[in-house]
């Protein structure tokens, strides 16, 4: 019966509040709860259970994690204002302002008739409401959890939507917060409802496999606990369900399933830093280290901190997550333990924090929900002050991006930097970990060769703000400069130029005259190193050109070409090399773009891919498949490449690996025929190549 679920939900409830809440907030709870069940009075999920079961089981969620009442009571009136006749003004008075703002903050917004404008200023508001109390994220993922544990009664289409979503945007936005339960969690019931095949064969191998498993823990259990007892390391030993680890390590294609089966993982929970280190280093003088990572010091999203370590045995592998009683804990919950996490990990939410406020900065909500997108999985580093305050970054950042996240002081009189106690210039890319000095000189001002190696919104942002502000005669003096030195690269200065080139450049821009030039140059508008690259590199043919400046931001004009050493796709991460060759596009983390980026930081550059589809152009990309084939499963593998409208140029078999060149469009192209063909052979790992095997035989 309805009621009686409903009763039992809430006496399910009223158990688990009273064990850590004063009873004067269980009762508060509990009338919020009664509240919430008379607003939605009659209304059904999909599943055609009531309605107030869904808050009543978020809270409990919540509950579980021994969350304020507060929280408790915004958790169960989360939906009141969306989808009931009450308003905030009604929960203000019954509630108080707290809890109606956190209920507020959850609410969607639904003011247009563009589903996808709604969805975009909806997840801006949580943002701007996050910002102001944390315990609005803490909500919306209890909630997100609890809706993605119930979508059997959903279309499959909508399931799938409703997956792509939240791993998306909630199981990264989890682990920035640094709530990992949570985000393991959820990203379980995603694999689980947006490839249920991949799901089941990954969850079959793991059944079948147990008792071998269990036995294999059991011995690696036997000795790490020896090892303790040897080294006198007070501690335990908790065998870890790795099941989400592993099958995100499959699902994203780096392992197979036989190496699935056969690694384990524990938990080593020890009673201070200096314990952790010892450990280590006694893992070392007894097995094999395959791996080994400190996020003690430089921590993960969330300030997630442990000392992780891959150890091989005679036939298995172990991953051994080693940290204090602390961490664990702070790695679990992150920001929903407030205070009482580590500093390293209020820190590092802090510093996504501040990050996350650059993002709505901007009027348009679309524009804020692409910036988040982008924010959330890009690659981040982890830089600290001298004072050991903690600045998040994304990967490829600069001395000058880090110091305008310091301050904005030091970003606009910054003239060199100490990193790690060395002297380094200003475009010196930094990396996790490292301890940044900015040297100031308060008459310095930015120049805009900054904008050619800046990775940061703020920084670009910043800069062209105090450019744009110049005296107009100053401008095109700093656009004249900046202009000078880019052409050294092609051991040219300005008086080298001809009217012949003058004209070419005044056509190319569309303008009337130099100083116009000059000073789109000096506020940023246009670097100086595309207006070398126009004038002195010739192009070797025209379509290529075309195509390239079509598909490429900013580069109409500019001969570019993609590098041979990665072969980079439509969709890939991108960053430009100016060279006497012209601009060279790399995948962001190329080994030879990496490499020149130390040796001339001045020569790279941001690139980013316009948003049409490149259904015009043809890209080759290169995989291995690690499984060998006989002539009749080659001819298959071409069928199947076919039939996935996917080109294919060449392909080879070498003992047990497949090599194979496809044609494709793009990046999402490459992801789908990878998971179509590990499909057809049985999951086999299948890995892009930067450079295809010389030695292939092309296909007729």
């Amino acid at each position: 019966m309805p009621g009686e679920e409903v009763s039992q939900a809430k006496q399910q409830l009223h158990i688990i509040i009273e064990a850590y809440l004063k009873a004067s907030d269980v009762e508060r709870v509990l009338a919020a709860c009664d509240y919430a069940d008379l607003a939605h009075e009659g209304v059904t999920r999909k599943s055609g259970e009531p309605y107030i079961l869904h808050p009543i089981a978020v809270s409990c969620i919540l509950a579980h994690m021994r969350l304020d009442p507060e929280t408790l009571m915004a958790a169960l009136l989360h939906d009141v204002i969306e989808d009931t006749d009450f308003s905030k003004e009604d929960l203000t008075e019954k509630f108080g302002r707290v809890v109606a703002e956190l209920v507020d903050g959850v609410t969607k917004l639904s003011h247009s008739s563009d589903k996808e404008y709604n969805k975009a200023a909806s997840f801006r508001k949580i943002l701007q409401a996050t910002l102001q109390d944390p315990r609005v994220i803490i909500i919306k993922m209890a909630d997100r959890y609890h809706n993605m544990t119930t979508l059997d009664a959903l279309r499959p289409d909508k399931r799938a939507r409703i997956a792509q979503e939240t791993f998306d945007i909630f199981v990264p936005m989890a682990r920035l917060v640094g709530m990992n339960e949570m985000a393991d969690n959820l990203e379980h019931l995603c694999y689980q409802n947006l490839d249920l095949d991949m799901f089941n064969n990954v969850q079959e191998a793991l059944l079948q496999t147990k008792p071998k498993r269990c036995q294999y823990q059991t011995i690696w259990e036997t000795n790490l606990t020896d090892l303790l007892h040897t080294y006198q390391l007070s501690g335990r030993i908790k065998k870890k369900n790795n099941n989400i680890e592993l099958l995100r390590h499959f699902v994203k294609n780096e392992m197979d399933l036989q190496e699935l089966t056969h690694s384990h993982a524990f938990e080593i929970i020890l009673q201070s830093i200096a314990d952790c280190d010892r450990l280590v280093e006694a893992l070392r003088e007894s097995f094999q280290v395959l791996h080994f990572e400190d996020h003690i010091r430089r921590p993960l999203p969330g300030g997630n901190q442990f000392l992780l370590i891959k150890l091989k045995g005679e036939e298995t592998t172990l991953s051994l997550t080693i940290q204090t009683e602390l961490m664990r804990k702070a790695a679990r919950f992150g920001v929903v333990l407030g205070d009482n996490a580590p500093q390293a990990c209020r820190s590092a939410i802090q510093a996504s924090m501040q990050n996350l406020n650059m993002l709505i900065d901007d009027d348009c909500a679309k524009t804020t929900f692409n910036d988040l997108l982008d924010y959330l999985h890009q690659e981040k580093i982890w830089v600290y002050t001298p004072h050991g305050h903690l600045h998040e970054l994304p990967q490829g950042a600069t001395v000058v991006d880090f110091a305008y996240a310091a301050s904005l002081f030091l970003g606009n009189h910054a003239v060199g930097a100490k990193i790690n106690g060395e002297m380094r210039p200003l475009s010196t890319p930094l990396y996790s970990g490292q301890v940044v000095e900015i040297i100031t000189d308060v008459l310095a001002t930015p120049n805009p060769d900054w904008l050619s190696f800046i990775n940061t919104q703020k920084a670009r942002r910043a800069i062209q703000n105090i450019l744009r502000d110049q005296d107009i005669e100053d401008q095109r003096l700093v656009g004249q400069q900046a202009l000078n030195r880019a052409l050294k690269l092609f051991n040219r200065c300005i008086n080298d130029l001809s009217n012949e080139d003058w004209i070419d450049l005044l056509q190319w821009r569309h303008i009337e005259s130099k100083d116009t030039l000059f000073e789109q140059i000096a506020v940023g508008d246009l670097l100086p190193q595309l207006v070398a690259n126009h004038l002195f590199v010739k192009s070797q043919g025209e379509e290529t050109q075309a195509s390239s400046n079509r598909l490429i931001q900013g580069t109409e004009g500019i001969d570019v070409k993609y590098a041979h050493c990665c072969n980079p796709v439509f969709g890939d991460p991108i960053q430009g090399n100016l060279s006497r060759r012209g601009l060279i596009v790399h995948r962001a983390r190329c080994n030879n773009l990496l490499h020149e980026q130390h040796l001339h930081p001045e020569n790279i550059m941001p690139l980013q891919w316009n948003n049409e589809e490149a259904d015009e152009v043809s890209f080759t990309a290169y995989l291995c498949i690690d499984l060998g084939m006989n002539d009749e499963q080659i001819s298959d593998l071409i069928y199947q490449c076919r039939k996935a409208k996917t080109g294919v140029e060449m392909v080879r078999s070498e003992g047990e690996k497949t090599y194979v060149n496809i044609v494709v469009n793009n990046r999402k192209q490459i992801a789908k025929i990878i998971r179509d063909l590990r499909m057809h052979y049985g999951f086999p790992r299948i890995e892009r190549l930067n450079k295809g095997k010389t030695e292939m035989a092309r296909v007729s």
